[in-house]
């Protein structure tokens, strides 16, 4: 006689316990989230839509701020041809900040923001806080002269006065609470009809003032500005100025025009754009009115390049995006600058690879804070 077969019930497995932070009051959680690295954001979003939400809301970024726990981040406006309307990206870095140099393209790359509309071609951008300002440009082949103002924390756009003038290809500063637009074309050619004005915008009061510069040169097109010291940097094709927007005065810098320096950022009042006819990081330093080159990297970045963007970021560093001649591939390079005894300056790459395929071309890059 075979012995019994005996089922036994299955063990009940106890529940999960519950998530130990949910638990929390909602702003101890705030208050938690707000000191974690935005890096990590996209990975907490994922968590819940709990988490979703509340690394999206304008409270997080005002803890953030309040701890001072604030980062500065890369915002990227890309055209697909130089002929259709601009979309944002932003530079998603790796978290822990790993450096190493067998990166790959996943490691660091540009992703696409969706929430935010197409904006006009060859205006003028500028970053304020966690802002970004979108002046000028066009608008269906029509030169426009509306403002645009982004709210990189939200990804959310609103509009804001007009200028008093329209123009496209102006270069844009902002010093002392005033945002000053200056040049530009009003016609459908970049290099006709270049406007002499300058055109300034009180953050404060939202209201504009049009100072008209006649005499500026005929048919002056501005193409690269910088700040440094409160005052304007700008090149034109034939010359180079220095400009103190308190006293309007616009000086001509023999020596800053000896290069031909492009997309250009400044870390420490000193400036710095990448020659890619020769391969390497310049640097301007404005008190010994003298050009250098960075040291320390030759053979680190892509060679063969048809242009360069340079942005500064934080912590004495500088972020060069750069596209090579024959390949649709948006490469990226994140580079720490320091001056050595003696005055040279050298750099170290942190980090190089591609960002983004495609083709596609940046039209400028902006940091904000958030």
């Amino acid at each position: 006689m075979s012995s019994p077969i005996i089922i036994r019930a299955p063990k009940k497995q106890p529940p999960e316990p519950p998530c130990l932070i949910s638990l929390l009051p909602e702003e101890i959680v705030v208050d938690i989230v707000a000191r974690v690295p935005r890096c990590y954001y996209p990975t907490l979003s994922q968590v819940s839509r709990r988490f979703r939400s509340l690394v999206a809301s304008p409270e997080i970024y005002k803890r953030r701020s309040f701890f001072g726990c604030t980062e500065q981040c890369l915002y990227i406006a890309i055209s697909k041809d130089q002929t259709s309307d601009i979309h944002w990206f932003t530079l998603c870095r790796k978290p822990n900040g790993q450096q190493f140099s067998g990166t790959t393209a996943s490691d660091h790359r540009l992703v696409h923001i969706p929430t935010l509309p197409p904006m006009p071609m060859h205006g003028s951008y500028v970053g304020i806080g966690s802002n970004i300002f979108v002046m000028g440009g066009f608008c269906n082949w029509k030169i426009t002269s509306s403002v645009s103002l982004i709210d990189c924390r939200t990804h959310t756009a609103q509009t804001l006065p007009n200028m008093p003038k329209a123009v496209a290809f102006p270069v844009t500063e902002f010093i002392d609470r005033k945002i000053y637009v200056i040049g530009g074309s009003d016609t459908l050619s970049p290099m006709k009809s270049p406007s002499r004005i300058m055109m300034v915008y009180d953050t404060d009061t939202e209201m504009w003032q049009l100072r008209a510069r006649p005499d500026w040169e005929a048919g002056k097109k501005w193409f690269s500005s910088v700040v440094i010291g409160g005052k304007i940097y700008m090149r034109t094709y034939h010359n180079s100025f220095v400009c103190d927007p308190n006293d309007t005065s616009c000086d001509r810098d023999e020596v800053l025009h000896s290069k031909e320096w492009w997309s250009a950022c400044v870390i420490d009042d000193v400036l710095y754009y990448y020659d890619v006819r020769e391969n390497c990081l310049r640097a301007y330093d404005p008190k010994q009115r003298a050009w250098g080159v960075v040291k320390g990297f030759e053979g680190l970045l892509p060679v063969a390049c048809k242009w360069s963007k340079t942005v500064s970021y934080t912590g004495g560093k500088l972020v060069l995006f750069l596209q090579k001649t024959e390949k649709t591939e948006i490469w990226c390079a994140e580079i720490a600058v320091e001056r050595r005894e003696g005055g040279e300056i050298w750099g170290k790459v942190e980090w190089c690879n591609v960002v983004l395929s495609g083709n596609f071309h940046i039209m400028d890059c902006v940091a904000v804070v958030l």
